[in-house]
């Protein structure tokens, strides 16, 4: 009868057996659930810019409040430009509002978006400008909706476009203040 215990001792071992790779057949997403749960509390933690991850810097909500409130007074000064009137950047640039109209193809299907602004090549920008603004717009979407998609489609017309709305632009101030042109955005559809 010995032999006969010998083997339910030996099945008892075989169960213990299968049973350890069960568990660590749980332990390893368990592992893995920790893992992920640790890297994403220390990216928001970064990303908040909470705790260790500060690092002199401000934190997210002060960041995002400074940014809705405007700058602090005297920040366009600092970096060259007057901080003056809407619609003016530092140095002597004018942002104009967008551009969209039709372009002159067949059909009148395709249209462009363009926004720029316009270099006065000093420091400040003349006070006319601001008066003949509805001129200088008129005159720019007449040029536009008289170009066509292969018109203004490669460098070379994008660059002669700029030079036509220098010489629009100078011809309403009645002088050459208008130095350059910069697309800031550029869309034909």
């Amino acid at each position: 009868m010995p032999k006969e215990e010998e083997k339910p001792a030996e099945g008892a071992e075989g169960a213990e057996g299968a049973e350890a790779p069960k568990k660590k057949s749980k332990l390893i997403p368990m592992v893995g659930s920790a893992v992920v749960l640790v890297a994403g509390a220390t990216a928001a933690l970064w990303y908040l810019g909470v705790g260790p991850f500060a690092g002199g810097r401000p934190k997210h909500a002060e960041a995002t409040a400074a940014i809705e409130e405007g700058e602090p007074e005297g920040a366009g000064e600092a970096e060259g430009g007057k901080g003056g009137k809407p619609g003016e950047a530092p140095g002597g640039l004018v942002a104009l509002a967008p551009f969209i109209a039709n372009l002159a193809d067949d059909g009148g299907r395709r249209y462009l978006k363009a926004t720029f602004q316009i270099d006065f090549g000093g420091a400040t920008v003349p006070a006319s400008i601001q008066a003949h603004l509805p001129q200088v717009r008129d005159l720019l979407l007449t040029l536009f909706t008289s170009k066509t998609y292969d018109e203004i489609r490669t460098p070379e017309g994008k660059q002669q476009l700029r030079e036509e709305i220098l010489g629009r632009v100078n011809q309403v101030l009645d002088r050459d203040l208008a130095k350059a042109v910069y697309f800031t955005e550029f869309i034909v559809q």
